[in-house]
């Protein structure tokens, strides 16, 4: 049993080695707003294509029937859009699949809906890094010469993924 524990904490001896994570954005927000923004649009639809009387909003603008209901087409095109979007996003996440890579050097963040590019780290420029825990999320800080990222727990697939990969980036970071 004593050797089993031994050999579970052993230090990897491979720093060459390429390591990739699966790395994905949270599934139940993403999916919790795509059906609400399909929901606005089949409502908005019907509200649009059925209106008979005009619309008053904050009691300040008052439109008849037709700008009322040119109001309502409008809502439903914006539904329609980010309906759109969180589609795109949750496509991605389910059947894509992005990876968090970690070599000898660098640390590469796959690109992302706000992201167009994957974004490099250099390890030599961490300056520092911290573990956190703020209202339920854990994530590493890691500050750099660039500025400043984080990354998720909830993305890997597990909590062993997360401290693993922690671990690794703490290893092969030289200036900590």
């Amino acid at each position: 049993m004593q050797q089993a524990a031994q050999h579970e904490y052993q230090p990897q001896n491979n720093q060459n080695e390429v390591i990739e994570y699966s790395y994905r954005p949270g599934l139940l927000l993403t999916t919790v707003f795509f059906i609400a923004s399909l929901g606005g649009a089949y409502w908005e639809f019907h509200d649009a294509s059925t209106n008979t009387r005009g619309l008053v909003i904050q009691r300040a603008i008052h439109l008849d029937v037709e700008s009322a209901t040119w109001f309502l087409w409008g809502l439903f095109a914006f539904c329609v859009v980010m309906a759109l979007i969180f589609g795109t996003m949750l496509f991605r996440s389910l059947f894509l699949g992005q990876k968090l890579t970690l070599n000898h050097d660098v640390l590469r963040f796959p690109a992302s809906m706000m992201r167009s590019t994957i974004t490099e780290i250099p390890l030599a420029g961490i300056e520092a890094m911290e573990v956190r825990t703020e209202n339920k999320n854990t994530f590493l800080a890691i500050w750099h010469a660039n500025g400043y990222d984080v990354v998720f727990q909830d993305r890997f697939p597990g909590k062993a993924a997360f401290e693993n990969f922690v671990s690794a980036i703490y290893e092969r970071a030289p200036a900590l």
